[in-house]
């Protein structure tokens, strides 16, 4: 250093560094709502806002740094050369356009960011350190290597953390504008720390030599604030200019969902103006009606899809909706025949819904054909009928099979008595023993046929009720005498309880007789070395006798999976049991249509390996055929007793 070289001494208005660090702020603010935007956006649209975007943001980066070095005085007058100052705003504006390119990708991996935040960060210290080259003053620039190095790295890891907060807050929602705002305050603090940096590594020497001010221009208090406010206008106008593009886009964007999702509907839907005129025609109407839009907007529905006979109805009730407020055509589902264009009818499900909008009514239609559904429909009760005609038929041949069956199986068992007779007096003990046999195939079988043509007869109708007044005690010692070889095949225990007022009731005795013996037959073929339990007991409920008939045993009960099965045609509590008891499944089934015959009532309990109840409730006073309720059996509700 010579004599005429002395260090000049710097010093900040700190008024100056404050409005450098806000303006970072607010541009950090304007960088995080225009990634969003080039996110959106696509084709040229999205170059468009990456030009923009970065000019907006590079103008904000810029004006922040020369701010700053406006802030930075010196004790000798300082110009600035404008074409090195242009270069200073470009490299910014294309630091600013490659973070906005690189946060608007789909996807930000790690080595993107990295390139991204070289990019950027060597983008704005060629800004700051191109910058510094513009001022033109008496004194020699020095730079500490350390701290420019320093500056530069600062750049560069300010420009990563930025990537990743653009880019992370670049589609935020409403409600998290907060978070936002912390954001842009973090990078609008970071990005002066770069500059103020740099600066510190800068250091000026007094050499008196003058400089070249053929392109420089001096920067007064008035230029300050006219930086200041050109900056504010160009990033309030880009903030500004998205968030109106976001709001046409969120528009358009729900405009084309709804359009989407109105032609892609599976109904017909039509929109109607107050006088019943289409608005809106979606595919699917097209495909229904034969009518593409061109022709059916401005038309009246009814007169397009209605039948001239049945168009005068739907009118009236829409005008009769419009001017009282019924609603007999809407806002509910009606099945109508509608017109095709092609002349032929057909049938659809109507659905009208009124909205008020704009001070008058506007109408949906939902239109949904149901040709197919009709025919489904006619193809399954013509099922139904033929499935119950040949039901009906088979009953009635079963029914009418009756003598037939039964006269050879009844001259098989009475012959087989008489041989059995004759040859126990001769005193071949083995074929008694195999008569014995033919006797009791003879009467199982029987018993079985009895069984299906008891069923037949009352699925074809034709089984009936032979109404008789009957002692209720009597009956039971019939049926005890009946069942006790039964209840000691097994070696139970018959018990019976028979209350002292049962007296008399007016039913048909044989169906009774047979409710009872199925119910005991059960009891005894499922219970061993058990007890048998029948108790009867008369009780009087809504002005009406009753009689309650218990059948009670200890066997091997019912599991809960199989009661919903019980009372079914050739149905068993489960399919081992009739391997191991025998039987056709129908006996509780036959037992369940008697005692709805007789107006009754059937329920029971059980538990599996503790035994089953069953309840049944007869009127003391059966109805007569004409008056009798039929009750299906599990949907009843039994008397209170």
């Amino acid at each position: 250093m010579n004599g005429n070289e002395m260090a000049l001494i710097g010093s900040y208005d700190y008024r100056l560094v404050s409005l450098s660090v806000l303006i970072a702020v607010f541009a950090s603010y304007v960088a995080l709502d225009l990634a969003g935007r080039v996110t959106a956006a696509r084709g040229r649209l999205r170059f468009a806002w990456l030009l923009g975007g970065g000019a907006a943001m590079g103008t904000g980066i810029w004006s922040m740094h020369y701010i700053g070095m406006l802030a930075f005085s010196l004790p000798v007058p300082v110009l600035y050369d404008w074409p090195t100052v242009l270069v200073s705003f470009l490299a910014a504006v294309f630091a600013s356009a490659s973070a906005l390119f690189v946060v608007s990708r789909p996807r930000m991996k790690l080595h993107h960011a990295l390139a991204g935040s070289v990019i950027m960060g060597s983008g704005i210290a060629t800004m700051h350190y191109t910058g510094m080259e513009a001022m033109r003053l008496p004194a020699m620039c020095h730079y500490s290597t350390a701290l420019v190095t320093l500056s530069v790295v600062l750049a560069i890891v300010i420009a990563l953390v930025a990537l990743c907060l653009t880019f992370y807050f670049r589609n935020v929602v409403r409600g998290k504008w907060l978070q936002k705002s912390a954001c842009a305050s973090l990078m609008g603090a970071a990005i002066p720390v770069m500059h103020y940096t740099g600066m510190a590594a800068a250091s000026f020497t007094y050499t008196g030599v003058a400089p070249n001010v053929s392109h420089a221009v001096s920067v007064s208090s008035l230029g300050i604030v006219g930086i200041t406010v050109v900056t504010s206008m160009i990033l309030g106008l880009a903030m500004i200019t998205s968030l109106v593009d976001r709001r046409f886009s969120a528009l358009e964007s729900s405009e084309e969902r709804l359009r989407l999702i109105f032609n892609t509907a599976l109904d017909a839907v039509v929109t109607l103006n107050a006088e019943g005129r289409i608005t809106n025609w979606n595919s699917e109407a097209e495909r229904t009606f034969g009518w593409p839009p061109r022709e059916a907007f401005g038309q009246q529905l009814f007169e397009m899809i209605i039948p001239t006979r049945d168009r005068a109805s739907h009118e009236e009730g829409l005008l009769r909706f419009l001017n009282t407020g019924e609603e007999e055509v809407v806002r509910q589902r009606v099945e109508i025949t509608a017109l095709h264009r092609d002349g032929h009818e057909f049938p659809v499900e109507l659905a009208i819904a009124p909205v008020h909008f704009g001070g008058q009514w506007i109408f949906t239609a939902f239109i949904r054909d149901i040709t197919q559904h009709k025919r489904a429909q006619e193809e399954l009760l013509a099922a139904k009928d033929g499935a119950e005609a040949a039901n009906r038929a088979k009953s009635v041949f079963l029914a009418k099979m009756s003598h037939e069956l039964r006269t050879p199986l009844n001259a098989i068992i009475g012959y087989s008595e008489m041989l059995e007779e004759e040859t126990s007096e001769t005193g071949k003990v083995e074929s008694v023993q195999d008569l014995r046999k033919i006797q009791a195939a003879g009467k199982h079988l029987l018993s079985l046929i009895n069984d299906v043509l008891d069923l037949s007869k009352i699925e074809a109708g034709k089984m009936g009720l032979q109404l008789e007044t009957f002692v209720v005690a009597g009956l039971i010692d019939q049926i005890v005498s009946t069942i006790q070889s039964t209840v000691a095949k097994n070696k139970n225990t018959l018990q019976v309880r028979v209350a002292e007022n049962v007296g008399e009731m007016s039913a048909d005795s044989t169906k009774v007789r047979q409710i009872l013996l199925n119910l005991l037959s059960n009891a005894c073929k499922f219970t061993d070395h058990g007890t048998i339990g029948l108790n009867v007991s008369r009780n009087t409920m809504d002005d009406r006798e009753w009689l309650q008939f218990q059948v009670s045993d200890t066997g091997i009960g019912i599991t809960e999976e199989q009661k919903a099965a019980l009372f079914q045609d050739f149905s068993q509590a489960d399919t081992s049991i009739s391997r191991k008891y025998g039987g056709t499944g129908l006996g509780l089934a036959i037992t369940d249509r008697f005692v709805q015959m007789m107006d009754g009532y059937i329920s029971f309990e059980s538990e599996a390996g503790k035994g089953s109840t069953f309840t049944v409730w007869l009127p003391a006073q059966a109805a007569s055929e004409q008056h009798r309720r039929v009750h299906s059996s599990g949907e009843f509700s039994a008397p209170a007793l």
